[in-house]
This record gives C-alpha cells, sequence and structure tokens, in this order.
C-alpha cells in the first residue's frame, strides 16, 4: 500500500486517511499503521457488530507494539451511510480516501460517487479498488465519477502492480488479474 500513496511524504504529521465501506476494517488498519489518522466507516450494522470490536483489538495490539517508538495510532470508527447526508460529525477534506470492493451495485454509484466528491480536495489522493465482477457496473461508476464530478482518473497498470508485488511468487497477474486499482483526483474548478 505505501509503495501506491507514494505521491506525498508519507511520515508528514497529522495526515488523515478515511476508509469507505470498511467491512472489518482490514485497509484502515493498515492506513493506520503507517502514521495516518484513519476513521474507518461502514453501515450501523456493520459498525455495531463488527467493525467497531476488530478496531479496537487492532489498535491495542498495534500501540502496544510501537509503543518502543512512542508512536501513538489513531483511528476512530464512524457510521457513514452513502445515501445520506454527510454529518457532521466528519470533517472533509481528508487527506487520503481508500475503499476496496464497494462498487458492486448500479443503484449506489450516484451516492458513492458523490462522497468522494464531499470527503475530498483537489489534493486528496483518493485510492479505489475494485473487482471485475460486472464491467457495466465498473464502467458506470468511472463515468459517474468524470461526468459528474470532474475527477481525473487513472487506472494503475498491472506492470506497476506487478513492481510492487515484486517477490511475491504466487501471483498469476495474467491470469488471475481481477482487481483493478483506480487513483482519483478532484479536479479544481
Amino acid at each position: 500500500m505505501q509503495n501506491l500513496l507514494n505521491s506525498r511524504n508519507l511520515f508528514e504529521k497529522n495526515l488523515t486517511c478515511i476508509e469507505l465501506g470498511s467491512g472489518c476494517g482490514l485497509l484502515g488498519l493498515v492506513m493506520c499503521s503507517l502514521g495516518f489518522e484513519t476513521t474507518l466507516t461502514d453501515l450501523a450494522d456493520v459498525v455495531d457488530n463488527v467493525l467497531k470490536e476488530n478496531v479496537r483489538r487492532n489498535l491495542l495490539i498495534l500501540n502496544q507494539c510501537q509503543n518502543l517508538e512512542n508512536i501513538q495510532h489513531k483511528a476512530l470508527v464512524k457510521v457513514l451511510d452513502w445515501t445520506s447526508q454527510l454529518s457532521s460529525d466528519f470533517n472533509p477534506p481528508y487527506d487520503y480516501i481508500v475503499a476496496t470492493d464497494c462498487i458492486y451495485s448500479l443503484d449506489l454509484i450516484p451516492y458513492f460517487a458523490k462522497c468522494l466528491y464531499d470527503l475530498s480536495s483537489d489534493k486528496s489522493v483518493i485510492i479505489c479498488g475494485i473487482e471485475r465482477r460486472d464491467p457495466i457496473v465498473i464502467d458506470s461508476f468511472l463515468n459517474e465519477c468524470k461526468k459528474n464530478y470532474s475527477f481525473n482518473i487513472s487506472k494503475i497498470s498491472v506492470n506497476k502492480l506487478k513492481k510492487i508485488l515484486k517477490g511475491i511468487n504466487d501471483l498469476n497477474f495474467e491470469n488471475q488479474m481481477l482487481v483493478e486499482i483506480y487513483h482519483l483526483k478532484k479536479i479544481n474548478v
């Protein structure tokens, strides 16, 4: 993940990150371990039944492991329903916005794209990992972001991913590259 985010000095103080659709919170916890003040989000039932406790336990372990370096990792868990108005609990813009496997339904695309827009600035780095289940859904998401929100979008190439993941022998990119990673940039208009 650190290699995908190399567009800024990751060791600056007080960089913020928000993970959308966190599920169990793996990506958000990775971002937290890299030093970001991270907000992990999902729907209320996921937050209450999975995310809140998982983040609490892992944050405790992470902070115990880092205690020797006197680093205190920060993570918050919040309910975020993309179909609702963004509440005042959130503090946009975030420096980094990450999401994986959130684009799976045509109905959610306008809400997700608006959420990305509302949480970002032209300086935000937005990374979306999408499993290629349905090309129509992915193409609709990309078109929505370009057309209605003027995001600049670039796909992270398979060659770049190969370089980043060099040394992992179990990966057969040509036959199993079902995940696409996109970098979105809000255009300042």
